[in-house]
């Protein structure tokens, strides 16, 4: 049974699902990172590719948006014979509106995917309005349940309308679709009405707000409670719920709802690199731009069996908690997972049954590759948004997001090629500013190295001490030896 907190009263809407006192999701809503997945536009066609068969779509969000033919309403609908040899320039023409929803974020480098292909969420089904067709959850366990809830949906849609029967409808009076219907289609509307009133690009629907993500992506009859703090997101929800209204509360107290209920700790938690496990192995993840690394440890962990065991054991834990950090985490893209070595095929599948298991109620589609030759596994998780790092984080300007500087020897040993680089010049005298660990290296013990360049280079090495976090140097001055001394004596009064 679910809980959902929110914290919406700030600029920053911080939204967790909790399941039996474990968070198991978090979202996180930032101003100047604005979440469009969902979001539906009015764009405008700037640039057809036949070589790609794609378009770029302005859509009034700095970089154009990205469409596959595929991904066309006019490619699906179309009639004409082997429509998948035909070029995107039949379906799509440059200078055109056109109607689409991100389906992907964009990056620095990449515009956000979009989609013709309409999809309005609603808490147990999703209205595609031009979809055409009635299409039930493959996690509903019974094929006679499943084509039951078919004969519902083509008896309810209205021609060319799609539904997707949610997992959650499953043993339900189908008088559970029909309210949320209407609701879909009054939605729908609005959005062509809209359409017409302003001028692309412009937005018609944004899908994030608060109260429309809980009801779209959490089940009604798996939610117990919702805990809001702000009084106009309660009064929203209680209305929404009808009948139900009694499942929101509203949190009064001074203190920081996510405080409160140990939220705020879960996400300092979600940002650390290591993640120890109940019987002191442990984790160590690392995200790049291109993918996410994922190393198994024992750590602490000896365990009182033999070494297959306890090799098996850890990465069964293991590969339990990987699948609760990918979705706590929001991790996306290419994973590889290091998991203890293991000799035995069988005992490989049992990690990857494992795995399945504990990311049953992902939604996030994952593909697992299986395990290469060197014993790592190979997995994908489906990128909607970005992760909770990525929000929260930014790159060290110490280290431009390497996590590694200069060592105090390797800067150290650059100044002295740079000094290198100066010998015979016309001045008597070099200032330098160094950190206290580069001087230290550079002057050698009892200044013997400093003396022993100045005799070589013809000129005086005056350092002083550098404020620094990382091992640094900077070069202050070139002048007359007296000059520099009286300059740095005034300094230091």
């Amino acid at each position: 049974m679910k809980k959902v907190i929110m914290n919406v009263t700030t600029s920053e809407k911080r939204i967790a699902v909790m399941e039996n006192n474990e968070v198991i999701e978090l979202h996180l809503h930032q101003p100047m990172h604005e979440d469009i997945v969902g979001n539906i536009y009015s764009g405008r066609v700037i640039d057809v590719l036949p070589g790609m068969q794609a378009a770029f779509i302005d859509i009034g969000f700095g970089k154009n948006g990205f469409i596959h033919r595929d991904q066309l309403l006019e490619y699906q609908q179309s009639s004409l014979p082997e429509k998948e040899k035909k070029s995107i320039s039949s379906f799509v023409r440059q200078g055109e509106e056109i109607i689409v929803q991100v389906t992907k974020e964009g990056s620095d480098r990449k515009g956000p995917r979009l989609t013709g292909i309409i999809e309005i969420p609603g808490s147990y089904l999703v209205y595609v309005p031009n979809g055409d067709y009635v299409a039930v959850s493959r996690k509903m366990k019974l094929e006679e349940e499943r084509e039951r809830w078919r004969e519902i949906g083509e008896t309810y849609r209205r021609s060319r309308e799609g539904l997707i029967i949610r997992t959650v409808c499953e043993k339900q009076d189908d008088q559970v679709i029909l309210e949320e219907l209407k609701y879909l289609r009054q939605k729908y509307e609005s959005i062509l009405a809209r359409q017409k009133q302003q001028k692309p690009p412009s937005i018609l629907y944004e899908a994030n707000d608060i109260v429309e993500r809980i009801f779209a992506e959490q089940s009604n009859e798996k939610l117990v409670e919702i805990v809001v703090d702000d009084s106009l997101v309660y009064r929203q929800i209680k209305e929404r719920l009808g009948e139900h209204e009694e499942r929101v509360s509203l949190f009064v107290n001074k203190e920081n709802i996510f405080s409160f209920y140990g939220i705020d700790n879960e996400i300092e938690k979600a940002l650390k690199h290591i993640v120890w496990l109940d019987n002191g192995a442990y984790l160590l993840i690392e995200q790049t731009e291109a993918l996410t690394v994922i190393d198994v440890n024992t750590g602490k962990f000896q365990g009182k069996e033999n070494l297959r065991d306890t090799v098996l054991r850890t990465n069964i834990l293991a590969a339990k908690e990987i699948a609760y950090q990918l979705k706590l985490r929001d991790l996306s893209g290419i994973v590889l997972v290091d998991f203890i070595d293991m000799k035995d095929e069988g005992d490989k599948q049992k990690v990857i049954q494992a795995f399945k298991r504990a990311s049953t109620n992902d939604r996030n589609r994952i593909r697992i590759l299986g395990f290469t030759k060197l014993g790592i596994l190979e997995l994908t998780r489906k990128k909607l948004r970005q992760n909770i790092s990525e929000l929260v984080q930014m790159n060290c300007p110490v280290c431009s997001g390497t996590g590694r500087v200069g060592s105090p020897e390797t800067i150290a040993f650059k100044l002295e090629r740079e000094l290198w680089e100066l010998r015979g010049m016309d001045h008597e005298a070099v200032w330098i500013e160094a950190t206290k660990d580069v001087s230290t290296v550079f002057k050698g013990k009892s200044n013997e190295h400093t003396e022993r360049l100045e005799k070589t280079l013809l000129f005086k090495i005056h350092i002083t001490e550098l404020e620094s976090p990382i091992p640094s140097y900077l070069v202050r001055h070139f002048g007359m030896n007296a000059e520099i001394v009286e300059r740095i004596q005034s300094i230091k009064k």
